[in-house]
């Protein structure tokens, strides 16, 4: 017979569940339960095994011993983070969405104590251009990485990747992740110190590329923000967080697709729908980008653009068919491209100093400690 617990309490389990934005018919899904258990538990008149105490952790992200406590711990919810978006639109992210914020703080603090105190781009807000052109003129020269070079790389990865790099040189520090939600494409914590972006890894690599950007004008406006791929939230939003928003979107376009280098190359050729993939292509961008730079050029109608918004949100999810597995296993590969080579090579500089141990070694990678030597020898293995 099954061990019951008691003491469980149903509030910090009603607590946990409405932190995720979750059912309770959602929640006793997960778990594996039928929803009148799960609520005899949430009210206390009955209570969970073991085994499904262990699967109410998992589901809602908790240590089991928090169930006991007597009541629930002051912890910041971050949907306070998320001063840009309406209750209407923070109140219903996914449990899998709010889970990557939690990531992103977890990765603020490992990055606190990685480096101790080191001052972002960003604690420099106030001498930035308040013009947008001169703004993405601005961080160009900063990351050194002109236009011309960003065409020149043919590949949409290549250049996020290029820019990861630049942007962890400014401190500002990018992760990505499996966020299992394709209704966001990515995510990011303000701070002056240690501010995150997290890039949803289910999107393609060009929506990654205008997440990028997008999430950084966040930064630049001094909030926390999340880009939701539909744009039908925007009926939520009041003025100044419509004006956000939008201004997010035109700041990652001007700088992936500069008005005068667009002119240049919309003169080079007659424009037609081959023209328009060659263009996103070379902007390491996609063809909504494209559109949406025609579109503000009033070179096509507002009506037009609208017309293809299901083929823009079918081209941002990637293709995921399965590929062949590389050597050394597909787990390892994955881990390093959601770290990033500079941060993972700056834990495994600690660790190989003694400064932090394995096992704080492996969870600021986030993997297990049995990984940390496999992990080890996949990254220098690329780095070579």
């Amino acid at each position: 017979m099954a061990e019951v617990l008691t003491g469980v309490n149903g509030q910090i389990l009603r607590w946990a569940r409405e932190n995720y934005n979750m059912t309770p018919g959602e929640t006793a899904a997960a778990i594996g339960v039928d929803e009148a258990r799960y609520l005899r538990w949430e009210n206390g008149e009955e209570f969970p095994t073991y085994a499904k105490l262990k699967k109410v952790s998992e589901v809602l992200h908790k240590p089991s011993a928090l169930f006991f406590f007597p009541e629930p711990p002051q912890i910041d919810n971050v949907k306070g983070d998320l001063r840009t978006l309406p209750g209407e639109v923070s109140n219903r992210l996914s449990r899998q969405v709010i889970q990557a914020f939690e990531t992103a703080r977890s990765y603020q603090m490992d990055l606190q104590e990685l480096y101790g105190v080191r001052q972002s781009v960003l604690a420099l807000r106030h001498t930035f251009p308040t013009e947008q052109e001169a703004l993405c003129q601005y961080f160009r020269d900063r990351m050194d990485f002109p236009i011309s070079a960003q065409k020149a790389r043919h590949s949409d990865k290549v250049v996020f990747e290029i820019f990861r790099e630049k942007f962890y040189e400014l401190g500002i520090y990018v992760f990505k992740d499996a966020f299992k939600d394709n209704s966001v494409s990515g995510l990011c914590l303000n701070d002056d110190y240690f501010p995150i972006i997290m890039i949803n890894n289910s999107m393609s690599f060009a929506r990654q590329n205008f997440t990028l950007f997008h999430e950084l004008y966040h930064l630049i406006a001094n909030t926390s923000g999340a880009e939701i791929i539909r744009d039908d939230y925007y009926i939520y939003l009041d003025e100044q967080q419509s004006h956000v928003e939008k201004a997010c979107d035109s700041f990652a376009n001007e700088f992936l697709v500069p008005m005068e280098d667009f002119k240049t190359e919309l003169k080079k050729q007659p424009l037609d729908e081959m023209r328009i993939a060659d263009l996103a292509s070379l902007y390491a961008v996609s063809k909504e980008a494209i559109m949406y730079k025609l579109y503000t050029m009033k070179i096509i109608t507002p009506a037009d653009y609208n017309a293809l918004k299901e083929t823009f949100y079918g081209d941002a999810i990637r293709n995921q068919q399965k590929k062949p597995e590389r050597s050394g296993g597909n787990y390892y590969y994955t881990k390093l491209s959601y770290l990033g080579s500079k941060y993972t090579g700056d834990v495994f500089s600690q660790y190989f100093s003694g400064k932090i141990d394995s096992y704080r070694a492996s969870e600021m990678l986030h993997s297990k400690v049995d990984h940390l030597p496999k992990l080890e020898s996949v990254y220098f293995r690329g780095v070579k």
